[in-house]
């Protein structure tokens, strides 16, 4: 009886010996995966030794196999990012074309307005040197030509009062006495002209601006009137085709004609501006805004898509895991890495205790059958 007794005493000795060695040995080497933080005695963890290893292959990792550019598109078709796409585009395209817009001036920043109405009004100076280089240009003479000629034969038989009605006569009279205004207070700036001009100009004085002005515009009113019933061919036979066209000319190559057209081209700049521009819509069909949308949103997702390779590559997402990783403090790696692996590791150490208990059974038995 007593043999029996230390029998089992000695087996369950072997046993617990043996369960306690496998389990504390796994518990150790679990505990050493993550400590000592900091290496002591020689001794150090095995992931805080190799982390910078182990940021580099989850680097490597994520950006060669877990976020490709086909598995980037593929996810982004699946998380609708395309029907989103085309609402929000349609969305855009109904606003842009159905807003009242107000002017430029109102829309852009006061730095940014401020910016383009002076680069607008530099626009006058290089206006004024096209215009004086197409005027003076053979081509331009020859279209004046043509003009003039295909004027003539248009103009032959129609009656003078077509076109010249009691509004238009009276409007070209005030024309021609402004014109008249602005000759006579530009030759009195000629300090070189002649006596007769001299005295032609003390006439004017004397008769005073208003009753010249007043003259010029009754006497030009007189002539149109008197031309109302001839025909355009008939009032313009006694003026050559040649001499048309040089006075064309002349006018369009004087310096008023270049300061006109500087400044119209600022006043054309400024009004654009100024102008408000509306609703946009007005000048489309009603599913514009659907058919843009139906044209642009296939373009632009294409664009999209062709730009993730190229900006996955500039982004060196691999360089901003790894960074990431490094940044974490060893106890953090440890959270991270025991809140995805903790099941496992209490397995291995559960295990540990199991394969003791073997063993403690194992060299139990192996020691009865030695001893006999």
């Amino acid at each position: 009886m007593a043999d029996l007794n230390g029998v089992w005493v000695q087996f369950t000795i072997n046993v617990l010996v043996g369960t306690v060695a496998g389990g504390v040995t796994n518990a150790v080497a679990v505990w050493m995966l993550f400590h000592p933080h900091d290496k002591k005695f020689g001794f150090h963890g095995a992931i805080p030794k190799n982390k910078a290893r182990l940021a580099r292959s989850i680097g490597r990792t994520v950006g060669e196999r877990l976020l490709t550019a086909n598995d980037i598109v593929h996810e982004l078709h699946t998380a609708g990012l395309r029907d989103t796409m085309d609402t929000k585009l349609e969305s855009f395209f109904t606003g842009l074309l159905d807003r009242e817009w107000g002017s430029l001036n109102t829309l852009l920043p006061p730095a940014v307005t401020a910016e383009v109405e002076h680069a607008l009004s530099g626009l006058g100076q290089p206006v004024a040197e096209a215009w004086a280089r197409e005027v003076h240009s053979p081509a331009f003479e020859a279209r004046v030509h043509a003009f003039v000629v295909k004027m003539r034969n248009e103009l032959t038989l129609v009656p003078v009062g077509a076109v010249l009605t009691a509004e238009r006569r009276a409007e070209l009279a005030a024309q021609a006495a402004d014109l008249a205004a602005d000759v006579i207070a530009e030759s009195r700036k000629d300090e070189a002209r002649s006596a007769k001009s001299r005295l032609g100009d003390f006439v004017l004085r004397l008769a005073g601006e208003e009753r010249t002005r007043a003259f010029v515009e009754r006497t030009v009113h007189t002539a149109l009137g008197r031309a109302e019933s001839r025909t355009w061919g008939e009032l313009l036979a006694p003026v050559s085709d040649a001499e048309v066209v040089k006075w064309i000319l002349e006018a369009a190559r004087s310096p008023r004609a270049a300061e006109l057209a500087a400044g119209a081209a600022g006043g054309a700049a400024r009004a654009i501006l100024e102008k408000p521009i509306g609703r946009v819509g007005r000048w489309l069909p009603e599913n514009a805004a659907q058919r843009m949308s139906a044209v642009a949103a296939p373009a632009l997702w294409d664009w999209f898509v062709a730009q993730i390779p190229g900006f996955l590559e500039t982004l060196d997402l691999e360089g901003m895991v790894e960074r990431k990783v490094l940044g974490f403090s060893t106890q953090r790696v440890e959270e991270l890495v025991r809140n995805v692996t903790q099941r496992e590791l209490d397995v291995i150490v559960n295990l540990g205790y199991v394969l003791g208990a073997v063993i403690g059974i194992s060299t139990f038995v192996i020691g009865r059958l030695i001893g006999g």
